[in-house]
């Protein structure tokens, strides 16, 4: 078996088998443990992102920047819970309040007073007439998109080609489609990206790419009487990072008002990534509907929808057959210990000079990755979005999802396993992920990022002549 796991990386140079060697031989009990649970659970993980050849590691405790696997072995991590720990692990004032809500009660399932509170809180910051409190991004996705429906009487939506807004139907298109099936960069076509999905939803979604408005105007010229909304980040942060471009923004608020159809910004990730703010709040436009989720409950489940008044009224129960109102519930939404969790990461932990060393640590790191990807000959493209970095293996900036599909993303395994044999977990699992910088990093672990960065370049240079042979 042991051989098998090496299977896929023959054609990679000695450096990486050696690299991919080393990780087999210092995970043996993660190995252990992925092939008993695999037998019950599909790959060994319970969402498929945490999967990655040849088995993923898995881990028992974590304090700070730092994270323990079952074999023993120490990790500084930037990876963060895929963007959601700014406060980093176990963050003391984090801890002390969420004890002290434990003895309290964790769900009542009636409302909780400390929305008192976090009503100001929210409405302050997040900029939104109204809001309501679900568990997951997707989730928060879910109802934005069914409040926009109810709101225009119309059905079909548009997304960016690239953007992944979560697990729900609606939005499952377009997320990496191979080159082969995604149609004309001017006009890609949406293609499904699981199976379970009914093909008539196809009907229903549209995609159109990112900083070009021009597919979006052909398309509402076309179908604007039935198209309820544009759902984008505002920052795409699921292939790369790539930012918006020629008041792409704002020229999407224009068209949405000229068309009357609901423009949704999913912050899920861009919200209080680059200060206690929005993106929407720091490009300058004003989104209809917004979600936000990860940083906002410091590792707690919770996620948010707000929006402008005529539309957030539209929530609430039936007053007759005649007179429906948009269904919202769930039985942990708002719950006493997320709420909690969330009041005490947004007062007490995320402050602006939080942010400010936050995103200076951020900005040392990307600049160790220019400096050393370029010195070792390896063309990168780095990116960041206040806390957050990440790099493509690019020879020229990227400004739409169309971009990335000619780059050498199997590079970014033989980068990935020589990391963490050197301790570092460098950024989530997968070549389009990013990196975080939590309040619990520190100088030192910049440095050590770096000084492992050193070792990993040369393996990649090594791997990039023999991929490129491929």
């Amino acid at each position: 078996m042991y051989e098998a796991y090496l299977a896929d990386f023959e054609d990679y140079g000695p450096s990486t088998l050696k690299e991919v060697r080393r990780y087999l031989d210092r995970t043996r009990r993660s190995r252990e443990v992925f092939e008993k649970v695999s037998e019950y659970i599909p790959y060994g993980v319970n969402s498929n992102q945490r999967y990655y050849p040849p088995y993923p590691i898995y881990f028992t405790r974590a304090r700070g920047s730092r994270i323990w696997d079952v074999d023993g072995n120490e990790y500084l991590d930037f990876n963060m819970g895929y963007g959601t720990l700014l406060v980093g692990h176990s963050h003391p004032k984090l801890n002390e309040a969420l004890h002290r809500q434990i003895e309290e009660g964790i769900l009542y399932t009636f409302p909780y007073y400390l929305l008192d509170e976090i009503t100001d809180l929210i409405t302050d910051i997040l900029d939104v007439d109204m809001f309501r409190f679900s568990n997951s991004g997707s989730e928060a996705v879910m109802f934005a998109i069914r409040l926009a429906r109810a709101f225009t009487g119309r059905d079909i939506i548009i997304k960016v080609e690239g953007s992944y807004h979560g697990t729900y139907d609606n939005v499952l298109f377009s997320i990496w489609p191979f080159r082969g099936l995604a149609g004309p960069r001017k006009m890609p076509v949406s293609v499904l990206e699981t199976l379970g999905v009914p093909d008539k939803m196809e009907e229903l979604v549209r995609v159109v790419p990112f900083n070009d408005t021009e597919p979006l105007i052909d398309i509402l010229e076309e179908e604007g009487d039935d198209v309820a909304a544009i759902i984008v980040e505002p920052v795409m942060m699921n292939a790369g990072i790539i930012k918006p471009e020629n008041d792409y923004l704002q020229k999407l608020r224009r068209i949405a008002d000229e068309y009357d159809v609901v423009l949704i910004f999913d912050e899920v990730k861009t919200a209080f990534r680059a200060g206690r703010t929005t993106a929407a709040q720091i490009f300058g436009v004003e989104p209809d509907i917004i979600t936000a989720a990860k940083a906002i409950g410091g590792g707690a489940v919770i996620s948010m929808i707000g929006g402008i008044d005529e539309i957030m009224s539209l929530i609430g129960p039936s007053e007759s057959i005649r007179e429906q109102g948009v269904l919202h519930a769930g039985t942990y939404n708002a719950n006493p210990f997320s709420l909690r969790a969330l009041y005490t990461t947004l007062t007490e932990i995320l402050t602006n000079d939080a942010y400010r060393e936050m995103i200076g640590l951020n900005e040392e790191l990307s600049k160790g990755y220019e400096k050393i990807f370029h010195e070792n000959g390896v063309d990168v493209v780095v990116e960041t979005f206040g806390v957050s970095g990440a790099f493509l293996f690019s020879p020229e900036p990227v400004h739409s999802f169309r971009d990335l599909l000619n780059l050498p993303f199997e590079l970014w395994y033989p980068y990935y396993y020589a990391m963490l044999n050197r301790g570092v977990i460098p950024m989530a699992t997968g070549p389009e992920e990013m990196w975080t910088i939590s309040v619990q990093h520190t100088m030192e672990d910049i440095e050590a990022h770096i000084e492992a960065l050193n070792d990993a370049a040369k393996v990649v240079a090594e791997a990039k002549t023999y991929v490129e042979n491929w």
